[in-house]
């Protein structure tokens, strides 16, 4: 009997977490964690206590209440024990892609549980671990222990080995062997305290059932579709999709095989199912960036859109070449720009027209930052150096960076804004204080007002598909039961694909048996 259950993405935009189980098989679709949720209850100076385990994260409706897929030591403190379901086994966590919201919550899940994702997303993880929470869980699992009721992490000088873990990875394109120095590379002193596990290639399938993953085009490189055979048929997962990025041919290649695979269910995001497209691409973004700088051929310009948003930056970076100067990034951006170019990707990361800031020239303290500039410090540039000729340079700089503006003593730059708009009300609290912070230090905004990707001419496109695109999806692939998750809008799938197939609104923790 087969069954999809899902424990988080319905009836709203991320959070992904759908347990699929067929004979001898149970896999999740994604395990990302519910960003919306999480913001209705926690802010920047409250935070789930992780140190006294997951008990809080069950109560609170963050994690689902679902037995054995959980490391035992984060359940022995504080005794959980409204459990809804229970797993003797896991064989693997299909990955859509790297975003939070899909990926986000593997730090929770027991280190001997695979992840199976490409080539990209399995080193951009690997990278956004290295450069943000070292002891997250998602990619390497560090070992804890239980001190005056708190969990923590052991510190990498004791003695016992090992203090750390990697969790099995295994991906579904490429030759892993040339990404392995990368995927395991560590700090010589905590090589020896580490069971390194190196990436592994997959055979295509999964405790004998046959899945298959369609590269498709959306806002991070790496991202995809899945379909797995189960006693029922083919079952096919989009993850997050669209149509306007330069691999838009992918996501049509990905429509016509799995509608060639008659599926049984399609579970299907619908972020913008009942918004309407504007019809413009990331190569209209590009052009209107060049327009910028070509205008503003005076000014230093700073450009703000998502750190792993890597197709646009390439972008940029091919704009600022076209107009003269040079691209400066941050650390974190050059790294995942590194990890990209080591899945694979073609990256003219030393050619002379991109630079790596370094502020006032405070030297790398951590371990992945130091490897950083063993490869790349000749990049560096320092706040002093923009300062002297501030024309010749384009900053990739976010919120967390405003505070460098008063060290680039520049008093008529240009902020290029390029996201959606401010949609919660902490987001509009930020973007009002990055404007208070723009004025002070005269900088022109674009876009001046409103949503980036409704001007004219977008400075900013979406990274899913609008409702013309997805009934597109629909009507091309054209499956028996049509499950709708990841999106605020479930009704509205009822209202325009019953027609096609039949359409089962899902609800947290209940079984769809197909």
């Amino acid at each position: 009997m087969t069954r999809i259950t899902v424990w988080d993405g319905a009836n709203c935009v991320g959070g992904n977490k759908i347990l699929l189980q067929d004979r001898d098989v149970s896999l999740w679709l994604d395990f990302g964690q519910n960003l919306n949720r999480l913001m209705d209850y926690y802010e920047e100076f409250i935070k789930p206590q992780r140190s006294r385990g997951l008990y809080e994260l069950f109560v609170m409706g963050l994690l689902p209440p679902v037995r054995g897929i959980y490391h035992e030591r984060f359940l022995q403190d504080y005794l959980f024990d409204e459990w809804q379901a229970h797993l003797d086994g896991v064989d693997g966590v299909l990955l859509s892609h790297a975003h939070c919201d899909h990926a986000g919550d593997l730090q929770y899940l027991r280190e001997d549980i695979p992840l199976i994702c490409s080539a990209e997303s399995a080193l951009l993880l690997r990278a956004l671990q290295d450069s943000g929470r070292e002891d997250s869980g998602t990619i390497l699992v560090r070992r804890f222990e239980q001190k005056n009721g708190e969990f923590q992490t052991l510190a990498w000088n004791r003695k016992e080995t090992p203090l750390a873990t990697f969790r099995p990875v295994h991906v579904v394109d490429g030759d892993p062997e040339p990404m392995q120095s990368f995927w395991t590379q560590l700090p010589e002193e905590r090589h020896t305290k580490c069971d390194v596990r190196p990436l592994q290639q997959l055979n295509g399938s999964v405790n004998g059932h046959r899945v298959r993953f369609f590269p498709i085009d959306h806002s991070i490189p790496g991202a995809g579709a899945w379909a797995v055979e189960t006693e029922a048929g083919w079952v096919v997962y989009t993850g997050d999709l669209r149509f306007r990025g330069e691999r838009r041919h992918l996501t049509e290649h990905f429509l016509q095989e799995a509608a060639r695979l008659q599926p049984v269910a399609l579970l299907m995001e619908g972020t913008r199912v009942d918004r309407a497209g504007s019809g413009y691409t990331e190569d209209d973004v590009q052009a209107r960036f060049s327009e910028l700088l070509k205008h503003h051929a005076h000014r230093l310009v700073v450009a703000n859109f998502s750190m792993t948003h890597l197709e646009r930056l390439q972008r940029v970076w091919q704009c600022a070449r076209e107009n003269g100067r040079q691209l400066v990034v941050n650390p974190k951006d050059l790294y995942l720009l590194h990890a990209w170019r080591i899945s694979g990707r073609e990256l003219p990361l030393e050619d002379g027209s991109l630079r790596l800031y370094q502020g006032v020239g405070k030297p790398p303290a951590d371990a992945w930052e130091k490897s950083l500039h063993q490869h790349y410090g000749d990049l560096c540039i320092t706040a002093q150096d923009i300062a002297r000729s501030p024309q010749d340079y384009l900053l990739c700089f976010g919120y967390f960076d405003l505070n460098e503006l008063p060290y680039l003593k520049v008093s008529d730059g240009v902020w290029i804004q390029s996201f959606s708009e401010p949609m919660t009300e902490e987001q509009r609290v930020d973007d009002a204080r990055l404007n208070r912070w723009l004025q002070r230090f005269g900088f022109t905004r674009y876009p001046t007002r409103g949503d980036a990707d409704e001007e004219t001419v977008p400075l900013h496109v979406s990274g899913h598909a609008s409702g013309e695109e997805l009934a597109h999806v629909v009507e091309t692939i054209r499956p028996r039961k049509l499950i709708p998750v990841h999106t605020p809008a479930p009704a509205t799938f009822l209202e325009r694909f019953s027609g096609i197939c039949e359409v089962v609104i899902p609800e947290i923790g209940k079984e769809i048996v197909l």
